[in-house]
């Protein structure tokens, strides 16, 4: 994410100095009682630590610096969801008063070489659920902000520690210009803590769910910078503001949520059961149907041009929405909100479920002269898999055999070896219908991660599994969640086809698939 920093380590050793007093001293001294906040009455809050290895000093006056820091984050979080239309939600705050944080003090078993920048986080949050497993009450959320003291000497050049999301926990630094007055001062001082605050704040954002996106293009004028785009850099210096998607998966979020509920962040899912796209008067339309295992109150669309995913989604524009009834939605995108008309987009529909879940689904398209052509933004009804069975295979990975690719089930899938024997593609799987059908075209879904996913497939056909008749060759687009739809030749009449995988993204030796069908 502060890819315009170094994040280096420095090498000398340093005796560990609390300079704060302890939280049961400042419990001792403060009472709840008269707190004011607006989202006190949450009944989740953000778990706020300040992780500190036993080579590194603690910052002096951590806990006012980053109780003002993050009492700022809260208001400006909340005056943007207002705005949303969500009303003035916010993040809960665990306080021991209006203006400073319950913020868990824990010492680190290891030095700083073991919490690294890069792979160090899994160290830190191990420790974490240690310190909260010996004191279950302390914990008052799923969600972690854990910041850890720079670990160079140098205070005009901090870093060194994880600073990044990971799933409902994020990674922040302190150094000793972490502090909002140095907001907006201009020169060293002023631009470091817009880049390490808005960082931090923009870890936040991560550590609640919300994913990389940019302000639309007609509204940046007004709103300014997203908060999730590229607004560490603008935090505190110029408008910095929430997009609506973020908005949206905040309002989904346990440590905003007025009420309680016992199945926070548990397995949800959502199946769109029929999709169309048009480009009308400028705007892309989409609109389509659903069905869900656990309710939904939003739902959201990023357009993320290429190269897309995680890390690449800066410039991904948004859209959000509330369902139609109780199965239905719709997205007007207007072309004025995008930078870019040119090159290959993903567009991905997001599922924001009432227990915080999130189900996304992916769609490939691009455009052809500044116009977007979404086709392949469609769903088909499929032919039913009732009878149809595997009549031959690749070898596979124990435990995910040939056959999960017929059962309509995204979380089991087909996997050729990969834990102990490493077979080459190409890997193949033919199945047989139970009878002639007449099929226009076929289609592929992927697990979540795309690592080995069929990228160059060859399609054959067959009237007696035994004779086979290429009829198609095709690149597969690199989505997960959305079928695939594959438009044959010409429509045809058989009751077997194989696929045949020749290449994989990112060039694995071996294949997965999670569901294949034919309309």
């Amino acid at each position: 994410m502060l890819a315009t920093l170094a994040l280096g380590a420095a090498s000398c050793n340093k005796t560990l100095v609390n300079t704060e007093e302890s939280v049961e001293t400042l419990k001792a001294k403060t009472s709840t009682s008269s707190v004011t906040n607006e989202w006190n009455s949450n009944p989740y809050k953000l778990n706020v630590i300040y992780f500190v290895p036993n080579d590194v000093d603690s910052i002096p006056n951590f806990r006012k610096r980053l109780s003002k820091i993050l009492l700022d984050a809260q208001n400006m979080f909340a005056n943007n969801m207002d705005r949303e239309g969500f009303g003035r939600k916010s993040f809960g705050l665990d306080l021991l008063n209006d203006s400073l944080i319950n913020i868990h003090y824990i010492a680190g078993k290891y030095g700083k070489a073991t919490y690294p920048y890069s792979g160090g986080s899994g160290a830190v949050k191990a420790e974490v659920d240690s310190y909260f497993n010996q004191n279950p009450s302390g914990k008052k959320s799923e969600h972690n902000l854990i910041i850890i003291p720079t670990y160079n000497t140098d205070p005009a050049n901090p870093g060194g520690p994880p600073f990044y999301g990971t799933g409902t926990s994020c990674y922040a630094l302190d150094y000793v210009n972490l502090d909002a007055k140095n907001l907006g001062i201009g020169g060293d001082i002023g631009w470091k803590a817009t880049v390490w605050i808005g960082g931090m704040i923009h870890e936040l954002g991560h550590g609640l769910n919300a994913s990389h996106n940019r302000m639309n293009k007609t509204l940046a004028p007004t709103l300014g910078t997203a908060l999730m785009g590229s607004g560490n850099s603008t935090y505190g210096i110029s408008t910095t503001s929430l997009t609506g998607t973020t908005a949206a998966t905040f309002n989904n979020s346990q440590v905003f949520s007025p009420v309680a509920r016992s199945d926070w962040y548990a397995s949800a899912s959502a199946e769109i059961t029929s999709l169309s796209s048009s480009f009308v008067n400028n705007k892309i339309i989409v609109s389509g149907k659903f069905t869900t295992t656990k309710p939904v109150n939003d739902i959201v669309v990023w357009h993320d041009r290429e190269p897309f995913g995680v890390n690449n989604d800066y410039d991904a524009v948004q859209w959000a929405t509330k369902i139609i009834g109780q199965d239905s939605f719709r997205f007007e995108c207007p072309l004025a909100d995008f930078y870019d008309l040119t090159g290959n987009y993903e567009m991905r529909i997001g599922f924001l479920h009432v227990n915080g879940s999130r189900t996304t689904l992916g769609y490939a398209y691009n455009f052809v002269n500044n116009i977007p052509d979404l086709s392949k933004v469609v769903t088909y009804k499929l032919l039913p898999t009732t009878g149809w069975s595997i009549v031959a295979s690749d070898s596979n990975e124990p435990g995910s055999p040939a056959s999960n690719v017929l059962d309509m089930n995204r979380s089991t899938v087909w996997h050729t070896p990969w834990s102990s024997t490493q077979t080459p593609q190409p890997h193949f799987f033919s199945v047989n219908m139970g009878a002639l059908r007449t099929v226009k075209g076929v289609a592929f879904r992927n697990r979540d991660n795309l690592n080995g996913a069929m990228k160059d497939v060859n399609i054959y056909s067959s009237t007696n599994g035994i004779s086979w008749t290429l009829i198609k060759t095709t690149q597969l687009s690199k989505v997960a969640g959305s079928w695939i739809n594959v438009d044959l030749n010409t429509s045809i009449s058989t009751q077997y086809l194989k696929i045949e995988s020749t290449s994989s993204w990112g060039d694995f030796f071996y294949s997965h698939l999670a569901d294949f069908g034919a309309y």
